[in-house]
């Protein structure tokens, strides 16, 4: 199904300053064509310029079909600085449809985290392992590695395919758990059912931390239960 491009709101990283610039470009340019630009929170689409980071930044403030735009090494970002004018044009023209993606939910004893669009990770602060008691779905693995990925479709192509997993289509409704290194291969990767639900438990006393899309870290010690699933929404990701 597509949709007119009626709206749209920004988001961009501060921390890049030729983001501001290129914002002024891009309004100028869709107000010329008709598009209002409106306060992120009730525009139709977010755009958002800085770089993958940024898109995994908003995308829980701002809960809206996305459309981003990055650098030359982005790889989540549906455009770039240079071609944004030529790949936004046929948005404005003809409309867009949306592609759902997988997201991942967590709690950490009992306690929300964001939810991830790439990956959520377990992983050792110092050079000790971690001895791990995994359970997925009614299966139970007991087993020793630096740490453990649980990957959405979007981000098996990252992380999780660095440690061995496999890639996925992005609108896969599956995700995958990953170990990192290890001992003796004990737990090899695997692809679950979106259905499944995945609870971690620390076995032994070694600082880790759980990590949810490279951007936001909790502690996690002896005894902490970490539990992953599908979260209830999926991210909306802009195409033409």
């Amino acid at each position: 199904m597509r949709h007119p491009l009626s709206s749209v709101g920004f988001a961009t990283n501060p921390k890049k300053p030729k983001a501001r610039g290129l914002r002024r470009q891009i309004s100028r340019f869709l107000r010329s064509n008709g598009v209002h630009i409106r306060p992120p929170a009730r525009a139709q689409v977010l755009i958002t310029i800085g770089g993958d980071g940024t898109i995994l930044y908003n995308k829980n403030r701002y809960r809206r079909p996305v459309w981003a735009i990055g650098s030359d090494t982005s790889f989540i970002c549906q455009s770039n600085r240079k071609r944004w004018k030529k790949e936004l044009e046929p948005l404005v023209r003809r409309g867009f449809s949306v592609e759902r993606r997988l997201m991942l939910s967590a709690t950490l004893n009992n306690k929300a985290l964001p939810d991830a669009l790439n990956e959520v990770v377990v992983r050792s602060q110092h050079h000790r392992v971690l001895r791990i008691k995994l359970r997925v779905g009614r299966k139970t693995f007991r087993f020793s590695a630096d740490g453990l990925i649980f990957a959405a479709p979007t981000g098996s192509t990252g992380y999780a395919y660095s440690a061995g997993g496999k890639e996925m289509r992005t609108t896969d409704n599956r995700y995958q758990v990953v170990p990192i290194a290890p001992y003796r291969r004990a737990f090899k990767p695997v692809i679950v059912p979106a259905s499944t639900v995945c609870r971690i438990e620390l076995m032994n006393r070694c600082r880790a931390d759980a990590v949810v899309d490279g951007q936001m870290h909790r502690p996690i010690r002896k005894g902490s239960i970490l539990v992953v699933r599908k979260a209830k929404r999926a991210l909306e990701y802009v195409k033409k």
